[in-house]
């Protein structure tokens, strides 16, 4: 079915175009398109021959694309070299021939920035999906108490403030502390102690032993009190204090975990996130230095979601933003996996092809003529689209490790785990 209505994407591709047919590509890439946060769309340009052109505005007419664009003029100078030096260091990402777009957003604009450094001292891993239900929080609760019978000290907070549940699962309910993390984050965007309420996040869980501890941070405290109030607020960047005056929600609970980690020493940090597509996904999935698995199970809405996600994922590693190129970071993982290894490969399949598509560099993984391309083979088990595997069972369905009768003894999870928490292990940096 075609239809002669312009859309936001497309709207945005015209007049990209529109500008170079008129400015030519070597002005039109030295200014940047504006869209704000209605998705209408200028044109700032500190050369004064491109500022109100009138061809322009006219093929802007002509082109139907006239509701798409801020009042006249669309192409508006900015004369001021350390004012139009303030837009070109905003984030933005390329459109076409050069130009650059910066993306006004109310909210998700976290989706367009480049991981930032990986944090080592303790590492963190993060636990993402697109979709709940997948086992997500059963594979991080497992890995805890793995990690834990190895030795190493765990700290679990729990990010899916929408649907909070790691908290329930690893803390009784004698143990869950006196706030949460809403708590801490009412009071971080209020200006009030923040930092004083750490002692009093965080609870023991029943996998802490003598060998090791899992301390576990809740989403919400033993009293959640006004808890959809202070999720109303959550989110807000700034603060009404000073300490976190223009920090973001990443950089928010940055600090909390640099709070959080400097009462006591931890071998590594687990993160729950918050599944789906939500603005503030991406402040967890790239923004905290963490290295990230991305919970999947094989049907097509999966694969569409990921798809959606990976295009936000290539502007975020636009070559021509600064930071570090952190694609390694991330792993697939292949939740509720079948037991046979042929039933697996469509999922190892999938996986390859929306990485390729999205993500990994367009060069054949044997040509060398570029050494450090990021480009990998369908069965290359150390590759980001590679996965790890949860292989389905029933007994796991259900999870509880409150509950007296849960397998978790290392002969009952390791058939169904063991593939996972070894990927796990190596992605911390251990054997």
């Amino acid at each position: 079915m075609t239809t002669a209505v312009i859309g936001f994407d497309r709207a945005t591709e015209i007049f990209a175009e529109i500008l170079v047919r008129y400015l030519g590509t070597d002005l039109a890439s030295e200014g940047r398109i504006l869209r704000d946060i209605y998705g209408r769309l200028n044109f700032i340009t500190p050369h004064r021959e491109a500022a109100g052109h009138i061809e322009v505005q006219a093929a802007i007419r002509r082109e139907g694309i006239g509701t798409w664009c801020a009042a006249e003029p669309v192409t508006s100078l900015v004369e001021d070299p350390l004012r139009f030096e303030q837009y070109t260091a905003e984030t933005s990402v390329l459109v076409h021939a050069g130009i650059r777009l910066i993306d006004r957003r109310v909210a998700g604009d976290d989706w367009l920035v480049r991981p930032v450094q990986l944090v080592s001292d303790p590492p963190r891993l993060v636990f993402y999906s697109v979709k709940g239900g997948v086992g997500r929080s059963t594979g991080l609760a497992v890995a805890a108490a793995d990690l834990a019978a190895r030795g190493h000290d765990v700290l679990v907070l729990d990010l899916d403030l929408e649907a909070p549940g790691i908290g329930t699962l690893l803390l009784n309910k004698q143990d869950v502390p006196s706030f949460g993390i809403i708590d801490w984050l009412a009071g971080a965007g209020a200006g009030a102690d923040a930092e004083g309420m750490v002692p009093d996040m965080i609870g023991p869980s029943a996998f802490t032993s003598g060998r090791a501890v899992v301390d576990v941070v809740p989403a919400a405290g033993a009293d959640p009190g006004a808890y959809l109030s202070k999720l109303a607020r959550a989110y807000m960047p700034g603060s009404a204090g000073t300490t976190f005056r223009g920090f973001g929600f990443p950089q928010k609970i940055d600090a909390l975990i640099r709070q959080l980690t400097a009462r006591r020493h931890y071998d590594a940090v687990l993160i729950d996130a918050r599944a789906g597509l939500h603005e503030t996904s991406g402040g967890l999935v790239l923004g905290l230095g963490a290295r990230v698995l991305l919970f999947g199970t094989d049907t097509p809405q999966t694969f569409e979601d990921f798809r959606l996600m990976f295009s936000a994922f290539a502007q975020a590693f636009d070559p021509a933003l600064v930071g570090e190129d952190l694609r390694s970071a991330f792993k697939m993982v292949h939740a509720k996996a079948p037991r046979d290894d042929s039933d697996r490969q469509p999922f190892r399949e999938r996986s390859w092809e929306i990485w390729s598509e999205a993500l990994y560099d367009n060069q054949e993984p044997d040509d060398g003529s570029v050494d450090d391309a990021f480009v990998f083979d369908l069965g290359d088990d150390d590759a980001p689209h590679y996965p790890l595997e949860i292989i389905g069972d029933d007994s796991y369905a259900r999870f509880n490790p409150r509950s007296q009768d849960y397998p978790l003894s290392a002969s009952a999870y390791e058939p169904v785990f063991g593939r996972f928490l070894a990927g796990v292990r190596a992605m911390l940096g251990w054997p």
